[in-house]
């Protein structure tokens, strides 16, 4: 492919193409070179800068295989519902179902730092609810943002406060925060073209989906170490959502979507209990080492049976991307 001379911007075109597959650039890079240089003809720095980054983004899309054209695309975008109303659950339950605890943090501690730690994440899971329900979805991607850093933060905190890392505290702050963090990733990452609008049937998937994630959430009691739910919970709660997310492979994208849903509230509370219930990682790997490689003997078995007419599409699939 010759890059066509655009003058400055050209270096910065060069450097955005270089985000897709080589493949896809010999095939389509110089109908969006064309189109680049067509949207940016008279436009100002500012604005050539926005297209350079939405054309770079987009190739990392094509790269990942998270385009509206792909399977992992489609199913991230029908889950996108499912997983802003679970985070948005999971995050205001706790809450709203024990106000003593936010209420002994307030008046135990007067500073400003408190009152916002304290006050920041029921009303982000309000505003969070709110978009998701009015398909707001660069709302929904913002406020998951900022509960995923919130998250990142806390759970930074957990890793660099004690002078020997305690990784039972590390993995129980992570339990009640890495969800937000796949969470945010999950949203950013689905196709904005695919993302739904505010349907009553979208409406409907957010608010199951907050019940869904209030209940887990309230059943867990992230605050309470003596772990109500049994490990054999847990268990289920992970291989089961990634035995949906295989569905993926015969074309079925709605229970895949629900299996990635569910995975991003209960996948790092399955790990982590697992792990506490087996004692350790050396008693862990050998029941562990089986359950994986039959996980992936049936990803590998769903496949070669056939891929149904559901699941077409790929990485380099698709109409391309408009730069208007």
């Amino acid at each position: 492919m010759t890059t066509p001379t655009l003058g400055a911007p050209s270096t910065a075109l060069r450097a955005a193409l270089q985000f897709y597959p080589a493949a896809y650039r010999r095939e389509r890079g110089d109908e969006l070179a064309a189109v680049f240089a067509d949207t940016t003809a008279e436009a100002d720095r500012s604005a050539v800068a926005r297209e350079v980054f939405d054309l770079a983004a987009y190739g990392l899309r094509v790269r990942l295989g998270l385009t509206g054209a792909s399977v992992a695309g489609r199913v991230l975008a029908l889950a996108a519902p499912m997983v802003a109303g679970a985070l948005a659950g999971s995050g205001l339950v706790p809450w709203v179902s024990n106000p003593d605890q936010a209420a002994f943090r307030l008046t135990w501690d007067h500073s400003y730092t408190t009152y916002a730690l304290t006050i920041a994440p029921p009303v982000a899971a309000i505003l969070l609810a709110l978009a998701a329900l009015l398909g707001r979805w660069a709302a929904v991607r913002v406020v998951s943002l900022g509960l995923a850093l919130f998250g990142l933060t806390v759970l930074a905190q957990a890793f660099s406060g004690p002078i020997f890392l305690d990784w039972w505290w590390a993995g129980y702050v992570g339990m009640a925060t890495v969800p937000s963090m796949i969470s945010a990733l999950l949203l950013v990452a689905a196709p904005t073209e695919l993302l739904p609008g505010p349907t009553w049937r979208t409406r409907g998937l957010v608010l199951a989906s907050m019940a869904g994630g209030g209940l887990l959430v309230a059943l867990q009691r992230w605050d309470d170490t003596r772990f109500p739910l049994d490990v054999q919970w847990f268990v289920v709660l992970l291989i089961v959502p990634v035995l949906l997310t295989f569905t993926a492979l015969r074309g079925w994208l709605a229970p895949a979507a629900v299996g990635v849903a569910v995975l991003s509230l209960t996948m790092a509370a399955g790990l982590f209990n697992i792990w506490r219930e087996a004692h350790g990682l050396s008693r862990l790997l050998p029941v562990a080492l089986p359950v994986v490689v039959l996980l992936l003997l049936v990803a590998v078995g769903m496949q070669r049976i056939g891929i149904g007419g559901g699941a077409g599409g790929g990485p380099g699939d698709g109409s391309g991307r408009s730069l208007a």
